[in-house]
């Protein structure tokens, strides 16, 4: 403990976060829920692509997929491409209302050759079904820009980002 002294009695829980987790949009979940939690029913279905399982949990919405960690779909593994086509088959069938899309490498441990079916099918499905309603861009580790209901015109630089995407009527 008093080597981690630090850690443990001097950073805020927000710094804490960072130390633990790095890039991983934990913080960031929590606004994304918030925002959810405003615009849905609690009978509403929604999809998270990328392993953000924390949006299921605090929103308290059920998941359109059973796949709420995506890292073993980008393993260059035998059954990635049938993981993918399943999730796919699931988010398609249960059409959630809103699908949050996590731009963010750590949310997918995407590797060169993992299986990339997931990503061009999401591009084509939300662009047809989804209106992107808001994004979350995390510039760094001490910043990040909220945009909800509101997008900036021209849409700024995206390195690490959450879309926010809600069905078309």
């Amino acid at each position: 403990m008093l080597a981690e002294r630090k850690f443990y009695f001097e950073v805020s829980p927000v710094e804490a976060s960072r130390i633990s987790y790095g890039g991983n949009p934990f913080l960031e979940s929590v606004r994304v829920v918030e925002y959810l939690r405003d615009h849905t029913e609690a009978s509403d279905t929604i999809a998270v692509l990328g392993s953000e399982p924390q949006i299921y949990f605090y929103s308290k919405r059920h998941s359109a997929t059973g796949y709420v960690y995506t890292y073993r779909l980008m393993e260059p593994q035998s059954y990635a491409r049938q993981m993918q086509e399943e999730m796919i088959r699931q988010i398609k069938s249960a059409r959630p209302k809103y699908l949050i899309s996590i731009g963010v490498r750590l949310s997918w441990l995407q590797q060169p050759a993992s299986e990339g079916l997931i990503f061009a099918w999401a591009n084509d499905y939300i662009g047809n079904f989804y209106d992107v309603v808001g994004f979350v861009n995390i510039l760094s580790r001490d910043h990040t820009d909220y945009y909800f209901d509101q997008l900036p015109t021209p849409m700024p630089p995206l390195v690490n980002y959450i879309f926010i995407c809600r069905r078309k009527s």
